[in-house]
């Protein structure tokens, strides 16, 4: 959307904030939603307070930041990566603040590390329940000590998942199916999760999305088709 971006230009040049506001909303309509989403995901793993932190503030302070910075923007997909990264920055520093200070990892060796743990064999048991194959043997498992939780999500975040994973809504339909994905949603490491996100409820591709995460196209590509090989045992 080239006409778009020119737009952005123009309004920027007149200091016209509102309409340059307003034009980045119709660029990115699944902006918000995106960020409730990962809001709401920190929110359930208890690594965010619930309803402290308000989606429209994150967008409000996004676009402000781009604003600032739009002159130095070369182009819609650099703008559309810019901004999904700002996004995730803003919540994570959201994440941080509630959370003892921790060494940083670089991203890419996290990722490799979280594909290894994808790698390893799953199974579903008859709760629809997602569980390594080791942990069949775990007295604990069996005992049942500690009964997983998983997230069921509403009918469009649904969508947008079977979308990027080449799945059918109606497979969401199923109650088993649902508990699988949640439960395997709950407990994708957080890079992976993230590469799901932005692929699905945020609309990015596959090269957008390693652009915004900071790793290989090649390492999202594994991770959503590591999820979907998963899904369909």
């Amino acid at each position: 959307m080239q006409a778009t971006f020119e737009q952005l230009k123009q309004y920027k040049a007149n200091r016209n904030k509102a309409d340059f506001n307003k034009v980045l909303e119709k660029l990115l309509p699944k902006l918000e939603r995106y960020i409730r989403h990962r809001i709401r995901t920190y929110e359930l793993k208890k690594k965010l307070p619930k309803n402290y932190y308000a989606p429209a503030d994150v967008v409000a302070d996004v676009y402000l930041k781009i604003y600032d910075m739009f002159d130095d923007i070369p182009d819609e997909k650099t703008l559309r990566v810019k901004i999904f990264r700002l996004a995730d920055e803003i919540v994570e520093n959201y994440v941080e603040q509630h959370k003892k200070p921790h060494k940083k990892v670089n991203t890419d060796d996290l990722l490799k590390e979280e594909l290894k743990m994808l790698n390893e064999d799953f199974t579903v048991d008859a709760d629809g329940e997602l569980i390594l194959i080791e942990e069949l043997d775990d007295i604990s498992y069996k005992q049942d000590e500690y009964k997983r939780k998983f997230f069921l999500f509403d009918k469009t975040a649904e969508e947008y998942f079977a979308s990027a994973l080449g799945l059918s809504p109606d497979d969401f339909k199923d109650e088993k199916f649902r508990a699988l994905f949640g439960n395997l949603y709950v407990n994708l490491p957080e890079t992976a999760r993230r590469i799901l996100d932005l692929v699905s409820q945020a609309g990015l591709t596959p090269s957008e999305t390693a652009t915004v995460v900071g790793v290989d196209e090649s390492d999202v590509i594994a991770v959503l088709e590591r999820i979907r090989t998963i899904l369909k045992r």
